[in-house]
């Protein structure tokens, strides 16, 4: 019997695939204001995230956020003059997630982080790996603070709901 591995560079990150897909399923979940129903629907990732990204761009031409057409940007450092409607921050970015959460207020962008303690520090989402799956927590409040209109099913797929 012959068999084939095929083994993933270890810089690849295996859940960029399904990151990807979260970030574009939370647009369901959430109604933002009409001044960011406008122009492209721009998703923001911070860091360096290269999987990511190209999963993001990958889906962006196939689907749209109601009318909008998807925006894919990029940076290693956050950049506070860029106004997404959704912005992630990887695991290596920390800090900026409380100023983006102040930055935002009642702006209408989604702050999504990968860290310890993210929903804690103003981010909407965070996702975690629990058993070597990935979830996510879910802090309405901080979503509220954001301008976005929530709807309630998102804290049913949430692993946790922080306030």
């Amino acid at each position: 019997m012959i068999s084939f591995r095929f083994q993933q560079p270890s810089s690849y990150d295996t859940n960029s695939k399904l990151k990807a897909v979260y970030l574009y399923n939370f647009t369901k979940y959430f109604e933002w204001p009409e001044n960011m129903r406008t122009e492209k629907f721009i998703i923001y990732v911070v860091g360096k995230n290269d999987n990511l990204v190209t999963e993001l761009k990958t889906l962006a031409g196939k689907k749209k956020v109601a009318n909008q057409d998807i925006e894919i940007r990029n940076s290693a450092n956050y950049d506070a003059s860029v106004l997404p409607n959704i912005i992630y921050f990887g695991p290596d970015i920390i800090k900026p997630v409380s100023a983006a959460a102040a930055k935002y207020k009642n702006k209408g962008a989604l702050v999504v982080a990968e860290s310890a303690g993210a929903c804690k520090s103003g981010a909407s989402i965070n996702f975690v790996t629990l058993e070597s799956k990935l979830k996510f927590e879910y802090n309405k409040s901080a979503a509220i603070k954001a301008g976005l209109k929530t709807n309630d099913d998102i804290k049913a797929i949430a692993v946790s709901n922080i306030e």
